[in-house]
């Protein structure tokens, strides 16, 4: 429950959502993996590695793929290669798991970040968001 607390108030979860924070970080532990950074035991960063499954197909039954979410380092601790560290952490964890690829939905302000971590623009991911 301590890293969970760790976690939300990195992530800016109010005092009163904490208790619904703390079960879904505990009722999603298997397929949202969070990668921490820390100094002196004091949570200064943290990335997550959504771990799902795509229908099988003809010549592939195991289609699992990562996205990476809501990557955050302290603005105190920035440019440190703090968030390149987690990176690198959840793309071995992709390659260890087998994982087919890994996704990011970025912000404009992190394109270049993730196009230096290995990341490149793909012409058919697609969205679609409700009016």
């Amino acid at each position: 429950m301590a890293e969970a607390a760790a976690l939300a108030e990195l992530r800016g979860i109010e005092s009163d959502n904490f208790s619904a924070y703390a079960e879904w970080v505990a009722a999603h532990a298997e397929t949202h993996l969070p990668f921490v950074a820390e100094i002196d035991g004091y949570v200064i960063g943290v990335a997550w590695l959504h771990v799902a499954e795509r229908v099988p197909g003809t010549n592939a039954l195991d289609r699992r793929y990562g996205d990476v979410q809501s990557v955050e380092v302290r603005e105190a601790y920035r440019d440190r290669g703090i968030g390149t560290a987690l990176m690198a952490a959840i793309l071995d964890e992709a390659r260890a798991r087998g994982l087919l690829f890994v996704t990011v939905h970025s912000g404009r302000r992190a394109v270049d970040f993730y196009l230096r971590n290995g990341f490149t623009h793909h012409r058919q991911l697609m969205l679609w968001e409700p009016a």
